[in-house]
């Protein structure tokens, strides 16, 4: 069922102070900029002992558009989009470019952290799904959204590229064989794109003057192979994968399998493997979970394993290493969170936060946050944000270690222009001072095989423990399609660290990563190991 779409009348909230009537503050990128809404204030100014256990928020901060999708560039900015500078929904005027790592001091730094671009393809990217392409950097954005007299939420077929290097979009003149809305995006071994799922037509009563409409859907999967277009995958066409059923069209929860499928986990708790060689095929794998909606979280939290939450707080783990799936009960999470959102940190802990108890609803919005310990399989209650993410709220993990957590809104109850930082408790010493992270001075090269050595020159000496690279983000609907995390084996001789890359495409497929260098922290309490993440490095696996 669709949530409604008329978001006219819901407040705006620009991320400076309580929650205002629409129009009551200022709405341009300048004037925000110049009131300080815009500033990159983004640590918390007096974090407490709580913070070692509990992490902590930054401020809050404003964001030039809802930021509904969001992608982490290899030069380690963000694109956003999704709505106007007002909130509304649609994508088809406005994206944005933020900057974390603005510096208003640098010779000839920018007025501001955010850019708000002109969008001038004509493709509502609304609700399209989204990632970096390895071949080229850019941004791959298929889909989007369509209005047929009068009524939005059609879908269309368009895909288009975001390019880094100048900040300007370009419709791709041939489109997908098929329109999608809320259709998943999966990068392949060979660093193709594999599209699934996605809505085609909706259903519309009609009116004496609107012709009435009914859903239909795209179940037939296809690839997008850089340097020679669509392939249809005509041999994976599943209704029950990606069709109709239990909404299991709706930003299906698909991963790339170390075997090299595609898995995915499908709403009403079953488990398909997309071969998408040639014209592609798909079999049905062994066993099932709880059912769930389209609403609640999953996570590739390490190689072939998975976190996925089911129905309210039921936690579900899935091991796919092997040539079935192998089923655990995971410690439950603290409450429902519908459009909650689960994130893997750099020490391969899972984050959760977000959502509401009841979808989309600002009374009982869930603002605690969690934690899940894989080694332990139990939950910490971690600090509170202090505004709501709900439905077409949004969180990605970024270099420097923290999780930027923004959006929500299109429609309301709330148009959340805003975002805050999470600084997990690997940030803080027990006192809740800042720990001291280690710091990566250089990697060399930054481009590199599977297989291949790579060096991470230190900034200082220490023993480190673990070096780890995660995939660059690309988050939205409560989903992270690209996140995956890997330890590398390293030796290291004082600062110089020799670091061998993943051995396979199918665990690790081409593209970007940020690597984390983690150490532990020497003020961590006795018989307690505690390791602080550098920041990353981004470097690209071809």
């Amino acid at each position: 069922m669709d949530l409604p779409e008329d978001d006219h009348q819901a407040p705006v909230d620009y991320g400076s102070g309580p929650v205002a009537s629409a129009g009551a503050l200022t709405e341009t990128l300048k004037e925000l900029s110049a009131a300080g809404m815009l500033a990159p204030s983004y640590r918390p100014a007096s974090p407490t002992r709580a913070a070692y256990r509990a992490g902590a928020f930054g401020p809050v901060f404003g964001w030039p558009v809802i930021p509904i999708h969001m992608v982490q560039l290899p030069d380690g900015r963000v694109l956003a989009y999704g709505s106007d500078d007002k909130g509304n929904q649609g994508a088809q005027l406005h994206y944005s470019v933020w900057d974390p790592n603005w510096d208003p001091a640098a010779p000839g730094a920018a007025p501001s952290p955010f850019q708000l671009l002109q969008h001038t393809t004509g493709t509502d990217l609304f609700c399209n799904t989204q990632l970096v392409l390895p071949s080229t950097g850019q941004v791959f954005m298929a889909g989007g959204d369509r209005t047929i007299n009068g009524i939005r939420n059609y879908a269309v077929a368009d895909t288009n590229f975001f390019n880094p290097a100048d900040n300007s979009l370009r419709l791709e003149p041939t489109p997908m064989a098929f329109r999608r809305w809320y259709g998943t995006a999966i990068t392949n071994a060979r660093g193709e794109v594999v599209v699934m799922g996605g809505r085609d037509d909706r259903y519309y009563a009609g009116t004496s003057t609107k012709p009435a409409t009914e859903d239909t859907y795209a179940p037939t999967p296809e690839v997008y192979v850089p340097g020679s277009g669509w392939r249809t995958l005509t041999g994976a066409r599943s209704e029950a994968a990606f069709g109709e059923i239990k909404g299991n069209w709706w930003y299906p929860k698909s991963w790339l399998l170390p075997n090299g499928r595609i898995l995915t986990i499908t709403n009403d708790g079953y488990f398909y493997s997309l071969d998408h060689n040639g014209s592609g095929g798909i079999v049905q794998l062994n066993g099932k979970i709880q059912g769930t909606n389209w609403n609640t979280t999953s996570v590739m939290y390490a190689p072939g394993k998975i976190l996925s939450v089911r129905g309210t707080t039921t936690v579900s783990l899935i091991d796919v290493n092997g040539p079935q799936p192998v089923i655990s009960r995971g410690a439950p999470i603290s409450t429902g969170r519908k459009w909650g959102f689960s994130t893997v940190l750099p020490d391969g802990t899972v984050w959760v936060n977000g959502g509401s108890v009841n979808e989309n609803t600002l009374a009982d919005a869930v603002y605690t946050t969690e934690l899940w310990n894989p080694a332990t399989n139990t939950w910490t209650m971690t600090a509170n944000a202090a505004k709501p993410r709900l439905y077409h709220g949004n969180t990605m993990l970024l270099p420097n270690g923290a999780v930027v957590v923004g959006g929500g809104g299109a429609p309301g109850p709330v148009r959340g222009l805003n975002a805050e930082m999470y600084f997990p408790p690997y940030f803080f010493n027990p006192n809740g001072t800042w720990a001291t992270q280690p710091v990566i001075n250089t990697v060399s090269p930054q481009v590199f095989s599977w297989s291949d050595s790579f060096t991470l020159q230190m900034g200082s000496w220490g023993a480190i423990e673990k070096v780890v690279m995660i995939r660059t983000g690309s988050s939205t609907h409560s989903f992270s399609n690209e996140q995956r995390r890997m330890e590398l084996d390293f030796t290291q001789a004082g600062r110089t660290l020799t670091v061998k890359a993943p051995a396979r495409a199918t665990e690790m497929p081409p593209g970007y990563y940020m690597v984390f260098a983690l150490r532990k922290n020497p003020q961590a309490p006795a018989g307690e190991t505690r390791l602080v993440p550098s920041e990353a490095k981004i470097v690209k696996l071809s």
